[in-house]
């Protein structure tokens, strides 16, 4: 279960009237009682991937038609099965045409692609990273963000707002309301995070060896042993402080990604901040080596190198779709040391790596999802513009893809047919889902975003609470559905069938569980069926939950016909 989890334990999980056996209802030759229509294993999908072409200027290319494209999976070349060229003008109409609202459930993938293009939700989540970023900065660019909001947040888009101080926290969940999003951000403008005092104390290690520089006239110093091994353990506590941060704002980012894996449509995250080192501590080991001559410290890079997580946090967010945007909020800065007003010099070398070191990530997490990554600007609203443009100016392709039923992860290619000078930006993996794990999904996303689609009746409910130990509260909960909405297999005398529970929960500090899975079985003589049928089935839980305000999320899955249910319910622990 995840560190700091609200949920502690999953303690008690059972069903209300039946129990457990070994028969395998599938066995069975009969066919089923009840349910719901079947969900048919899916054999032929599309796979739609949106693809970004902009001239070397940036501005979006026009006028391309399915043969200008070419798509490949792990290597393969694919049909372009389905075509569409989008812009504001399209998009708005479509949206003005259909009964818009946000999808109630998955996707249903067909053996046919549907000839008209469904416009989907267009989902942003503007997370302004308060423990790295400046607060001069920070006021300076959400000024440009607000007019951003203010221009964009009509049908189809969506936008939430989320910050992190010393946690993750939904200032605005998903809304079309523009009024209400750049509220959120207007009461975000006295935060402040941890980033000024790591940079206070990143500048007084400069001076310090800078001094040192500068009172032995030379470019390298040969002080005593003592003094340098301080100054070493200064950059290397510095750089263990900075990685334990860079791990707490990719754990962030990763929360917001997972709560957007339910939902269906685009997705995006505008990430604000003064930039995150890729390597902690990277610009300060250089200094030291330079102005001591001791590159043994460069050994401290492997140690603290944050590469491998920029990796896992870039493939978990193409698997679930999710575009990266990276607005730096630094602006156009001189070199650390080279400023007019500065009073001490700094090697160039040791300045020009500190201050890539915090833009080549965010330049990363944007190139491997597909996003755009604004840097050395003063002014925002030029890549804000370019933002736009991804929002409404794309072509969305598509080809068939025979599903396994498995999760697995397809590589993309997209080519453009002839000799044209454009620039293609567009997610380089495709991540297929099993059944489960969209439902997984859905419940984890549930968790922030009410998704309704409850085809079977679920009601969760919760019941008196128990102290446990500490702040901890044993709270038991009861889901119960309509029995006839569940497939039951006739075995000899009895009707037996199976239902998978999911369960997951989060607390208002923005701590969320692991979604826990429970299978349970049904069963019951042939007689009382007709009976039985007209009353309501239910299942026991019991959470361990930490006090305050919790929201519980619950999917339920008949795994004979491939159907799921979803529900949730909000209350203060105890």
């Amino acid at each position: 279960m995840r560190a700091g989890s609200t949920v502690l334990a999953v303690l008690v999980m059972m069903t209300a009237a039946a129990v457990m056996a070994d028969d395998d209802p599938q066995k069975a030759a009969e066919e089923p009682v009840g349910g719901l229509a079947f969900a048919d294993e899916v054999q032929v999908t599309v796979v739609n991937i949106d693809v970004y072409v902009r001239d070397r200027g940036g501005d979006p290319v026009t006028g391309l038609g399915p043969e200008d494209f070419r798509i490949f999976q792990n290597g393969v070349e694919m049909p372009v099965s389905n075509f569409a060229e989008l812009n504001a003008e399209v998009i708005r109409h479509r949206v003005s045409e259909q009964a818009f609202r946000v999808p109630e459930k998955a996707a249903a993938s067909s053996a046919e692609p549907e000839e008209e293009l469904e416009i989907k939700p267009i989902f942003v989540v503007l997370f302004i990273d308060h423990e790295n970023i400046e607060t001069l900065d920070r006021n300076r660019v959400l000024r440009r963000v607000r007019e951003f909001v203010t221009e964009n947040l009509d049908e189809p888009v969506r936008m939430m707002v989320v910050s992190r101080t010393q946690s993750l926290k939904v200032l605005q969940p998903f809304t079309s309301e523009s009024r209400e999003v750049n509220g959120a951000l207007r009461s975000m403008t006295m935060a402040t995070g941890g980033r000024e005092e790591r940079e206070t104390e990143r500048q007084a290690i400069i001076k310090a060896m800078t001094d040192a520089r500068n009172q032995d006239h030379g470019t390298t110093v040969n002080t005593q042993t003592g003094a340098r091994m301080d100054m070493r353990q200064r950059v290397s506590t510095f750089a263990a402080e900075e990685a334990y941060s860079l791990r707490m704002t990719l754990d962030g980012l990763r929360q917001v990604i997972a709560m957007l894996s339910g939902i269906e449509g685009r997705k995006s995250i505008i990430y604000v901040s003064s930039g995150i080192p890729m390597e902690p501590g990277l610009g300060l080991m250089q200094d030291y080596a330079m102005t001591f001559g001791d590159q043994s410290i460069l050994s401290l890079r492997g140690r603290y190198d944050g590469t491998r997580l920029f990796h896992e946090l870039t493939s978990v967010a193409t698997a679930q779709e999710v575009s990266l945007y990276s607005i730096d909020a630094t602006g156009l800065n001189p070199l650390d040391g080279f400023e007019a007003e500065s009073a001490y010099s700094r090697d160039p070398t040791a300045s020009s790596l500190g201050s890539k070191n915090y833009q080549a990530s965010l330049k990363y997490m944007a190139e491997a999802t597909g996003g755009i990554a604004v840097v050395n600007t003063n002014d925002v609203s030029g890549g804000l513009m370019k933002i736009t443009d991804d929002l409404y100016n794309y072509y969305s392709l598509g080809y068939p893809l025979s599903t396994s039923g498995q999760d697995r992860v397809h590589h993309i290619k997209v080519e453009l047919t002839g000799d044209k000078k454009v620039d293609l930006r567009y997610r380089r993996r495709f991540v297929e889902k099993s059944f489960e794990s969209r439902i997984q999904d859905r419940v984890f996303t549930s968790l922030v975003v009410d998704i309704d689609d409850d085809p079977m009746g679920l009601e969760l409910t919760a019941e008196a609470p128990a102290a446990g130990s500490g702040e901890q509260w044993m709270i038991p909960f009861h889901v119960s559905f309509d029995l006839n909405t569940i497939a039951l297999m006739p075995v000899g005398d009895e009707l037996i069938g199976r239902v998978v529970l999911y369960v997951g929960a989060r607390d208002e500090d923005g701590r969320s569980s692991e979604v826990q899975r429970q299978e349970h079985e049904i069963r019951l003589p042939k007689d009382d069926y007709l009976a039985a049928g007209k009353e309501r089935f239910g299942l026991d839980f019991r959470l361990l939950l930490t006090e305050g305000r919790q929201r519980i999320a619950v999917g339920l899955m008949d795994p004979i016909t491939r159907q799921a249910a979803y529900d949730r319910l909000v209350l203060g622990v105890p």
